[in-house]
């Protein structure tokens, strides 16, 4: 079926007239919000009460990447997100220690993935300390 031009040309001028008529009607101010459709990780930090000392236990740990975007990680990459290094084991997620022997310690952990002072402080406390 096809529609008459003066049809298409009422339909068209309601759509450009529509910003004009006030913020109720679609006009005004805009506002962006990115939403994440995916869910968050937990990422916790380190605690020898939950993961074990780690002078005896790192090689049991799991060093893995995840992606933090707008202060929330991901398992997989997010567009503008930025790599970060953590563990993971039974328990889940957890930052690395920050004892400065660990660090010369674990060879498998990319030390240019670090976490900074921002993601420890992100990190959750352990439900079970």
């Amino acid at each position: 079926m096809r529609m008459p031009g003066w049809m298409v040309l009422s339909a068209l001028g309601a759509v450009m007239l529509l910003p004009a008529c006030g913020p109720g009607y679609g006009g005004g101010m805009s506002v962006g919000v990115q939403v994440q459709s995916r869910p968050g990780l937990d990422i916790y930090g380190y605690s020898a009460n939950q993961y074990g000392d780690w002078r005896g236990n790192y090689r049991q740990w799991t060093p893995v990447v995840v992606y933090e975007s707008n202060g929330q990680y991901y398992p997989t990459n997010v567009r503008g997100a930025r790599q970060v290094q953590v563990y993971r084991s039974q328990s889940g997620y957890f930052m690395p220690p920050r004892d400065q022997d660990w660090a010369r310690t674990d060879k498998r952990f990319n030390n240019k993935k670090r976490p900074t002072d921002a993601d420890y402080g992100r990190a959750r406390a352990h439900p079970n300390d």
